[in-house]
This record gives structure tokens, C-alpha cells and sequence, in this order.
């Protein structure tokens, strides 16, 4: 386990540089394959997200990535879209209603507030992509973090809606789609050198954390739900067919042929951390070390 920290260089703004992911990913694959003599056959990757990294085309990223809807700089990009798109339309044709969540504002910001930034920018990655794109060299993006990237992704047809993924992200070459638990490459020589993984090992496409966590835990059957505790809440249930709530984020599965709908807080663990910071408390570690020695109280009925 590793902790790190976001970067909030103004109020609603939070951001984080992709090579923290690398290095943090980097040194966990280090370690555990250090002390295991496993057979390691595949490798699968999530992140946070959405998010938008923005990169040239051989992927140095351009500015750090702005996170998910955590991140609420783009509320006037929200708004302009929906006018200029249709509410109504982005909700038949992508699943979900803009919000700070979505990654189509998020890019008409940088286009508006960063122009030079997006002039230079060819590709766009999310924290699952981008550790494969540095595992295997490969620039691919799954079916579900895609469906996130409101209002680029059709989820009627499962494909990039190119009029819509033109008119705000014309310079930036959408990667091809693959499901989360397809083959998106191989481990390279230099990723297996960085990372203690076996050179040529395959690596799946992966996808967003919550959604992988969904899955770990079996809420794959129409009606299973999943609420997942983080630095943020989430809640994903799993449906059976494509169903639209403009409060909810109605996505694609990880799977092919499946749906998902899933709603989120701002803020959940991040509580504790904000907590410790304001009291002086001691790191983690220690705090988890405490909780752990500690005798669980009595039920009172």
C-alpha cells in the first residue's frame, strides 16, 4: 500500500501527476514480486477516474491530469454543453447528463482556459490506460472508463460518437476500445525491468477502480450493488438493460453485454485525512496500528 497526495492548486481544482502513478505502481510490483516465488501468468490494472491526462504523441503528458468529479473547475463547460449538445439528447445517447464526473467539459476547459495545451495534445489517457500504455507501450482505453468520458462515448452502439468527440476534442486521436479483460499488450523489457514482472507477460486492458471492485466482489448479476468506501463513496449496481436517471451515471459494464448505474459522493475517507491534518495526528500507520489494538465495544441493544 502506498499513500500520496492530490494536488489542489485552487478551490475545486484537484489534480495529480501521472508519473506518481508509474513510480507508486512501479515500486508495489517491485516489492510484492520481490518476496514471491508465484508463477505471475497476467497482469490487470485500475485507477481512480474518470480523469483527463492529456499527452503528445509519444505520451509525455502535457499537464497533470485533471481527476474525476472530484475536480469542479469545469461547471461552465457543463453548462455550455448541454446547451449547445441538447440535455436531453446527451442523456439518450451517452447514459448519463453532464456533471463535474464527466470527461467532455473537462477537456472543453483545458480548450478554453489551456489552448495551448490542447493544440499540443494528441492523445488522452485515464490512470488504468496510461499504466498500460507504460507496461506495454500500447494506447488502448476499455469499453467503461470510455462510457465515462460523457459526452465523447456512445453507449447505444459501444463506440466513440465521433461528431460530438470532434466538436470539443478535435486535435486528440481516442484510443481503440477493448473490454476490460481483453488483451491490450504484452509486458515490455523496460516495464519488466522497472516493475520485477516477467518480460511478455500479457497485459488486459483493465479500468476505472470502482467498477473493478464491483466485479472483485461478485456484484456482476442484474441487481447486485456494490457500496464501496474510499477516499470518495461510491455505489454500483449492476442492471439488465441500459437505464438513464439524470442524478446517476448509467454506464456500460466491464464485461460485454452487461450495464451498469452508480452514483458517488465528494468525499468519504478523505474525511480522516483532512481530520488528521487539522489535529497534528500521527501518520496512518500508527493510527491503523492503534484501531487494530483496540477491543471492539459492546453491542448495546
Amino acid at each position: 500500500m502506498r499513500t500520496h497526495e492530490v494536488s489542489r492548486p485552487r478551490p475545486g481544482w484537484v489534480e495529480m501527476g501521472a508519473d506518481e502513478w508509474w513510480e507508486e505502481f512501479s515500486s508495489i510490483a517491485k516489492e510484492l514480486t520481490s518476496c514471491t516465488d508465484a508463477d505471475i501468468r497476467a497482469v490487470g490494472v485500475s485507477g481512480m477516474g474518470p480523469c483527463a491526462l492529456l499527452t503528445d504523441n509519444g505520451g509525455t503528458p502535457l499537464r497533470p491530469a485533471i481527476l474525476y468529479g472530484v475536480d469542479t473547475r469545469a461547471t461552465a463547460e457543463i453548462e455550455a454543453l448541454s446547451q449547445q449538445l441538447g440535455a436531453a439528447a446527451i442523456l439518450e445517447r451517452s447514459g448519463s447528463a453532464l456533471s463535474t464526473q464527466a470527461v467532455g467539459p473537462k477537456l472543453a476547459w483545458i480548450a478554453v482556459n489551456e489552448p495551448d495545451v490542447m493544440e499540443r495534445a494528441s492523445r488522452l489517457f485515464m490512470p488504468s490506460s496510461w499504466l498500460v500504455w507504460k507496461l506495454s507501450g500500447q494506447y488502448v482505453l476499455d469499453h467503461h472508463s470510455a462510457s465515462q468520458c460523457t459526452p465523447l462515448y456512445d453507449t447505444v452502439d459501444n463506440s466513440w460518437y465521433r461528431p460530438w468527440a470532434e466538436l470539443i476534442a478535435p486535435n486528440i486521436e481516442l484510443p481503440p476500445l477493448l473490454w476490460a479483460n481483453e488483451i491490450a499488450g504484452i509486458v515490455s523489457l523496460e516495464a519488466a525491468a522497472a516493475t520485477g514482472l516477467p518480460e511478455g507477460i500479457p497485459v488486459i486492458a483493465g479500468t476505472i477502480d470502482a467498477w473493478t471492485e464491483a466485479v472483485s466482489v461478485g456484484a456482476q448479476n442484474p441487481g447486485d450493488l456494490m457500496l464501496m468506501y474510499g477516499t470518495t463513496m461510491f455505489l454500483v449496481a449492476t442492471t439488465e438493460e441500459k437505464v438513464t436517471v439524470p442524478n446517476l451515471w448509467s454506464t456500460v459494464g466491464v464485461y460485454p453485454g452487461t450495464r451498469n448505474i452508480a452514483g458517488g459522493m465528494a468525499t468519504s475517507g478523505a474525511i480522516t485525512g483532512w481530520l488528521r491534518g487539522l489535529f497534528g495526528a500521527p501518520d496512518f500507520a500508527e493510527l491503523l496500528s492503534a484501531a487494530a489494538a483496540r477491543v471492539p465495544a459492546p453491542v448495546a441493544c
